[in-house]
């Protein structure tokens, strides 16, 4: 009778987490006691609307120079998990092309905890969509998440950037609206 009773546990545990969908993972690996603990991966969806505006120093040559910049993009929005937000985007940007690569995106909410993300590679096109009087340019590439501070330690997950740029001819006018969607795992119990 114990044995069955061990084994409907059993399968009311297994059951429980699977019905949770978190996945259970331990680092049995690690010689800090704080790591071996049970660390549970939680996967929620993720929206993040915000804008950013152009802060390069155009006399930056860490990507090779004319015609390809090291491009910076500082702003403010809202996000899910991360509530108000600020952001700073750095990459190297070929502004002939609009091809644009190593992407370093941080996210860092109003208690400073920071979400990081990276674009390894994307292009900025002409946009041709209903909203085109306004945003000239778009992108939609693949933003990856790559961990963070705080609550974002050990982080993944991925998103679309969903980017519409206004070419203003009035640089401080000149901006790009996000409003990414996807999905961020966050794992619990990683403090």
């Amino acid at each position: 009778m114990k044995t069955l009773l061990k084994i409907f546990f059993l399968m009311a545990v297994i059951s429980l987490v699977a019905g949770c969908n978190k996945d259970v993972l331990f680092d049995e690996q690690s010689t800090d006691p704080q790591l071996k603990k049970a660390h549970v991966e939680e996967t929620v969806p993720f929206k993040a609307d915000f804008t950013v505006w152009d802060q390069s120093d155009y006399t930056d040559v860490t990507c090779g120079g004319y015609p390809v910049f090291r491009l910076t993009m500082i702003g403010e929005g809202v996000a899910t998990h991360l509530g108000k937000l600020s952001t700073s985007f750095t990459f190297c940007c070929n502004v002939k092309t609009g091809e644009y690569y190593n992407t370093d995106v941080v996210f860092t909410a109003a208690n400073g905890d920071e979400l990081y993300a990276s674009i390894p590679i994307g292009q900025i096109l002409p946009n041709e969509g209903d909203n085109s009087d306004y945003y000239q340019t778009y992108f939609n590439d693949k933003m990856e998440f790559t961990g963070g501070t705080g609550r974002f330690k050990g982080a993944s997950g991925e998103a679309m950037s969903n980017a519409f740029v206004h070419d203003d001819p009035v640089p401080e006018n000149w901006h790009t609206d996000f409003f990414c969607t996807g999905t961020l795992t966050l794992v619990e119990g990683k403090k």
